[in-house]
């Protein structure tokens, strides 16, 4: 399953701590508990796609997109000098004109990601 209100998570995602621990795993500030984190590792496919998993709740029980996600996902762009947006629709992404991914879930369920220089 995949989150109905992608720019409120986009928002929660931006407030949340995120730490690189490597090119593919990130530790993330948990949103419920203020003590604990959950550990996201990312795959970027050669297709322009991405899987993601999480450690929190929300993940293990099928669903893509977690905040722990998005902010892992934005923390590993900014070591870039990108910044990302999230989309639920691939015609909603293609507007905004900029490099595309999709963060697959399970089947064809997932999310649209743009890219584009971070501002100054």
């Amino acid at each position: 399953m995949r989150p109905t209100h992608i720019k409120r998570l986009q928002e929660q995602a931006k407030d949340l701590r995120a730490r690189i621990i490597s090119h593919d795993t990130v530790i993330v500030q948990s949103v419920s508990n203020a003590v604990a984190n959950h550990v996201v590792t990312v795959e970027f496919g050669e297709d322009n796609t991405v899987r993601a998993r999480c450690t929190c709740p929300w993940a293990i029980n099928g669903s893509i997109g977690c905040s722990h996600v998005l902010a892992a996902l934005d923390a590993l762009a900014s070591k870039k000098g990108r910044a990302l947006s999230f989309w639920l629709s691939d015609e909603e992404a293609k507007r905004q004109k900029h490099r595309r991914f999709f963060l697959k879930g399970n089947g064809k369920d997932g999310i649209w990601i743009t890219s584009r220089s971070e501002p100054q």
